[in-house]
């Protein structure tokens, strides 16, 4: 059978285009075509591409429409005639290399064609009901809006940036356990299969001044501009948290536990929407489709708005109470610390009075030593010049007396010398020996005379 839907995938470097055919019975092909004009090659068809994991219910026999989202990995968008999504990941084959396979990430069902039936109105052949086609958001490459002859779809794929995130951490845990957001934006039949209005086409226009918005043609030719929102991938919490020592703080502690921003974000998530209704002539609706039509919104309203923001609000008045309490232990603090502030001021200044008075007192002392030293400088005597040539005297007869003494040892042991030796040599005489002892006896008395000199002389100046 030949392909019912296709769609470009990523240009690569290598100046080849990826083109992915959906077939009507769900098979996905991939037609790699080359850019340069001048190569005769008509591309190369891959396909068709298994399905994991395997099951029956993934082959619909009523594919209508693809989407290539403009991630890495690319996630594949296949919309069904009866108006169910699956979101595909094109990831590598671990069975076998240089093939590529599609992991079914989840599977999504839009209702069709209204919000509120009449009768069987709603019962309606295949004829009735066409295609869905899927519009991708530039704004954002992990949402796409799904368009079908009775309103718009704007869905929100939370998966797309846990696997980029995945594949730019290269280590890590996946964690592919979210659902996607789905919201109905537009309704143009919300009685059903009796109202003629039906949805000719949408594209998204950028403008600098006005924002991003989807801009959707009717069949009464009336141009519809439905704006944008911002996704908010990230979560910013309203409060930061800290280290808490009190018992308010404790509270607050549990308080934190989760933080307050994305409890409230989950309080006010909606499972149902309302969208924004336009239909052609109402003149021919009956007041029964009317009413179950008011009914059912006004349902939707206080369940999915109301109920929830009035529980939000009781949230947000018990946060409140706990910030007061933490506010009033907060001031009660910041009172001890200014006493404390003011205590250690008042001592800070004994402190410094006293320090001034030691530093005086260290100031006093160092005039007074260095007066002391002054007085201890003038005290010393100065010696005249014949005092100092009679101190340089003095020095030269002790360097005198110790070179005498050296000789008198010389002598004594020549002494002893010469009486050991003298057992051996002739005996002198007893002139002879009278003479050598008159000798010594004249040298000891000289030498007994200069040491009492010098020791008279140094007790006397010295």
């Amino acid at each position: 059978s030949s392909g019912i839907n296709a769609e470009y995938g990523v240009i690569e470097e290598e100046e080849v285009v990826t083109v992915f055919v959906l077939e009507e019975n769900s098979d996905v092909f991939i037609l790699t075509l080359p850019l340069d004009n001048n190569k005769t090659s008509g591309g190369e068809l891959k396909g068709p591409l298994k399905v994991l994991p395997p099951d029956n219910e993934n082959y619909e026999l009523d594919a209508c429409s693809i989407l290539c989202l403009q991630s890495n990995p690319p996630v594949l968008v296949v919309a069904t005639l009866s108006g169910t999504l699956q979101h595909l990941a094109l990831l590598q084959d671990s069975e076998v290399e240089e093939e590529e396979s599609l992991y079914l990430l989840e599977t999504v069902e839009i209702e069709l064609p209204g919000l509120v039936e009449e009768g069987d109105s709603t019962q309606s052949s295949d004829e009735e009901v066409s295609a869905i086609s899927l519009i991708p958001d530039p704004t954002a490459r992990d949402r796409y809006f799904v368009r079908h002859n009775t309103g718009i779809h704007s869905v929100f794929l939370p998966a797309v940036q846990r696997l980029e995130h995945f594949v730019k951490a290269e280590d890590g845990e996946l964690n592919l356990e979210c659902e996607c957001v789905a919201e109905h934006m537009l309704c143009v039949q919300p009685v059903g299969a009796g109202d003629p209005t039906c949805l000719f086409g949408g594209t998204v226009v950028q403008d600098p001044m006005l924002g991003a918005n989807l801009l959707v043609l009717i069949s009464n030719a009336e141009f519809i501009s439905l704006p944008i929102r911002s996704v908010h991938r990230e979560e910013i919490p309203l409060l930061s948290g800290g280290d808490k020592t009190s018992h308010c703080a404790s509270t607050m502690k549990q308080v934190h536990s989760q933080l307050f921003s994305q409890k409230l974000q989950g309080m006010l998530a909606r499972s149902v929407s309302n969208p924004l209704l336009r239909c052609g002539n109402s003149a021919g609706l009956s007041q029964k489709a009317l009413l179950e039509l008011l009914m059912k919104s006004t349902q939707v309203f206080r369940e999915e708005y109301i109920a929830k923001q009035s529980k939000a609000r009781g949230e947000l008045l018990h946060h409140m109470s706990l910030l007061q309490e933490q506010q009033t232990q907060h001031k009660s603090e910041l009172t001890e610390l200014q006493h404390t502030v003011s205590e250690l001021t008042g001592e800070g200044e004994k402190l410094s009075d006293r320090s001034s008075r030691i530093s005086k007192r260290q100031q006093l002392l160092r005039q007074r030593v260095s007066s002391v030293m002054r007085e201890v400088q003038n005290l010393l005597p100065d010696l005249s010049t014949a005092e100092i040539s009679f101190k340089e005297e003095m020095n030269s007869m002790s360097r005198s007396l110790k070179s005498l003494q050296q000789d008198a040892e010389q002598l004594h042991q020549k002494l002893k010398f010469q009486t050991k030796t003298a057992k051996n040599l002739p005996t002198l005489s007893e002139e002879q020996q009278d003479r050598v002892r008159a000798i010594l006896k004249e040298n000891d008395n000289q030498i007994n005379s200069l040491v009492t000199k010098i020791k008279c002389a140094n007790a006397q100046y010295l």
